[in-house]
């Protein structure tokens, strides 16, 4: 039932993947071709809320197909490129605006811009719209709406720099031309605020490693071979931040004491924190060993008694 609900969202996300795709093109070409500082800042806006849209997705088509410790690590490492992209970009726009609002503007960007941003946000409100009503038929949990405000946002403030400029340019007023690069630092500031913020996200997804199949066969054998381990019973993992903290249960020789069998747990935990250095804690359990027959231990001391014995 989760899965199904699941694909059910992902076909949402993917409407808001593709348009916030062809809105932050567009914009980018036409603040290309208009010299907008605010149109091309509000196409990196764009641009970092797809990227935020394309994380979503991943995360429910992980939902649906679990992938595995590889693929995730090099999905990871993508965000962490393209959050990379987008910190340069953001700061592009900011140290470009700074410039143009420092040597002046001898012209404004024209109504193209204008019009480009008046039906950029038309067409973003509707597939908000249409994403809620989606979500809203299909019994689905709303997604999250604060890159959808901070998106409108970036686009008003884009909106008021370029009628503000062209405003200039109808009164013959060369100074309000200002308000045009004004708008794109602005909203570079915002685009620098959502690349750091996906880096930190994506840096983090990348130094935590998920105890896979691999990783609990290793963590397996090392605690097998620790001396005074008889069997492993249990080996759990649980994410605490970027680390790991691991919850395992031995078994001991029966006939050791319970300061033996301390030390023992001594040794694993010893073994765990500093074999693995995403391994921040680990809890031991101990317990006696019931073997049958025979008995097998790894322990070396020859004075230490066994069953057979």
């Amino acid at each position: 039932m989760t899965q199904k609900r699941t694909g059910k969202t992902l076909h949402g996300i993917k409407v808001s993947l593709l348009g916030l795709l062809v809105l932050s093109v567009f914009k980018g070409l036409a603040g290309w071709f208009t010299g907008s500082k605010a149109l091309m800042a509000d196409a990196c806006h764009s641009a970092a809320d797809f990227a935020a849209a394309v994380n979503s997705y991943l995360r429910h088509r992980r939902a649906i197909a679990p992938r595995g410790a590889a693929e995730r690590q090099r999905e990871a490492v993508a965000a962490v490129v393209f959050a990379a992209l987008l910190l340069l970009a953001g700061l592009e726009m900011a140290i470009s605006s700074l410039r143009a609002i420092a040597w002046g503007l001898d012209r404004a960007p024209g109504w193209g811009a204008v019009i480009v941003i008046a039906g950029s946000m038309v067409a973003r409100e509707a597939l908000i719209l249409y994403r809620r009503s989606y979500e809203h038929r299909m019994g689905l949990r709303p997604e999250a709406s604060r890159t959808d405000r901070s998106d409108v946002f970036a686009s008003l403030t884009a909106l008021v720099g370029t009628a503000g400029a062209m405003t200039g340019h109808m009164l013959d007023l060369p100074v309000l031309y200002v308000l045009d690069p004004a708008a794109g630092l602005v909203i570079g500031v915002f685009v620098l605020r959502m690349g750091y913020r996906q880096a930190a996200s994506a840096i983090g997804a990348v130094e935590r490693r998920p105890m896979d199949e691999v990783d609990a066969q290793t963590l397996l054998e090392v605690v097998q071979r620790v001396d005074g381990v008889v069997a492993v019973d249990e080996i759990r993992a649980k994410e605490h931040g970027h680390y790991v903290i691991i919850d395992v249960l031995i078994r001991v020789n029966p006939r050791i004491s319970v300061l033996d069998g301390h030390d023992v747990a001594q040794r694993v935990r010893r073994q765990l924190t500093k074999r693995f250095l995403h391994v921040s804690d680990a809890s031991v359990r101990v317990e006696p060993y019931d073997p049958g027959y025979p008995y097998k231990s790894n322990h070396q001391e020859e004075e230490m008694p066994t069953l057979i014995q």
